[in-house]
């Protein structure tokens, strides 16, 4: 072994070094020489376990890092009374937002729940087929869910509203995209959860956005007795959950958290159910981009002397339209049933309108 206190590299022709992130760059050079610290560099057991093996083409997390991360999802899997305490004060204060019809009383609800601890555990512990820890996490997710639940449940049913307005509809037909922002989400719980320059709480505000207004929203919908409320938003739910799992998994694989002989089975089995639950939310996406032509087509038609604004879909079976006309006077019967027509002739299907008119001078 030759030891020194300084090394000279030189190179001919091109070389790049990509330091990893224990390998820092000072911000002294000297003429055409870049200065590295060392002292940061793997010891002991870490430098054994380094040298054992070929260079991974993804960088693998040390056996000090994964110890340390590890240790804190099974303290995160563990049901805890602030966690409940949390999930129900977080599903109670979106139920009452969505009452309210209020985003931003739902957005505070999201930055409030803690969903993100149990499920991230969950993720590693799919990955690493722990079933400590999924027994662990399923339990504490599980209470959670119960009690939130309950929550919803009964804060419905002493709340004399049984509207069904634009913050609770949103959340009634899950689709691809859902299932989107709930990879995106996963994704960053657990990257946040490894990389220790991250916070945490950013990541919980991305988990939480994609799960606690469909748990409040399908509570709701068991406390009105209204099962398509509760069907739609319990798939959002799921929809989500899985989709987290999944992507919080394979973020934890890339970052070298598991070999992928032990991780392939419970990916596996997490995308076997991921795309199960994506066989609905392809049709609901259909649907969305259908919705989206029948708006773009009509929308800024002019009949005459009417312009067609605003066009929304109040109801698919059988298709009912709300439109804004803008005119400089008010329209006759026959300028309306003309309008009418046109829509008709252009979707190639019958329609019912409810008009608002708006006269410009």
């Amino acid at each position: 072994m030759i030891k020194a206190k300084t090394f000279h590299i030189k190179i001919d022709g091109h070389f790049k070094l990509v330091p990893s992130k224990k390998l820092l760059f000072t911000n002294e050079e000297k003429g055409n020489q870049r200065v590295f610290k060392i002292s940061q560099l793997p010891k002991g057991k870490d430098l054994i376990e380094m040298l054992s093996k070929k260079l991974p083409f993804i960088e693998n997390a040390s056996t000090s890092e994964f110890k340390d991360l590890f240790t804190v999802l099974r303290d995160n899997a563990e049901t805890k009374a602030s966690y409940i305490v949390l999930m129900v004060l977080s599903t109670v204060l979106a139920t009452f937002g969505l009452f309210a019809n209020s985003n931003p009383i739902v957005i505070g609800a999201m930055i409030l729940a803690p969903l993100i601890s149990p499920v991230i555990s969950l993720s590693m512990g799919t990955l690493r087929q722990d079933r400590s820890l999924i027994k662990d996490s399923l339990i504490t997710i599980s209470w959670g869910l119960f009690f939130s639940y309950l929550a919803a449940i009964v804060l419905t049913l002493i709340t004399p509203l049984y509207a069904v307005n634009s913050e609770i509809s949103s959340r009634l037909e899950p689709n691809l995209l859902d299932l989107g922002v709930a990879v995106v989400s996963g994704a960053a719980g657990a990257y946040a959860h490894a990389n220790t320059n991250v916070a945490k709480t950013l990541a919980g505000v991305a988990i939480a956005v994609a799960l606690v207004p469909p748990l409040a929203v399908s509570g709701i919908g068991i406390g009105w007795g209204d099962w398509s409320v509760f069907i739609g938003a319990f798939l959002l739910l799921i929809t989500n959950l899985t989709g987290m799992v999944l992507s919080g998994a394979f973020t934890f694989l890339l970052m070298g958290y598991s070999p992928f002989k032990i991780a392939k089975k419970g990916l596996l089995i997490s995308l076997i159910i991921v795309l199960a639950v994506s066989i609905p939310l392809g049709y609901g996406f259909v649907q969305v981009v259908k919705e989206n032509s029948i708006v773009n087509s009509i929308d800024q038609t002019q009949v005459d002397d009417l312009i067609i604004k605003d066009v929304e879909i109040i109801q698919k079976k059988p298709l009912k339209l709300s439109i804004k006309l803008v005119a400089e006077k008010t329209p006759t019967d026959a300028d309306l049933e003309k309008v009418k027509n046109t829509i008709e002739k252009r979707l190639q299907k019958k329609v019912s309108l409810e008009i608002n008119i708006n006269l410009e001078k």
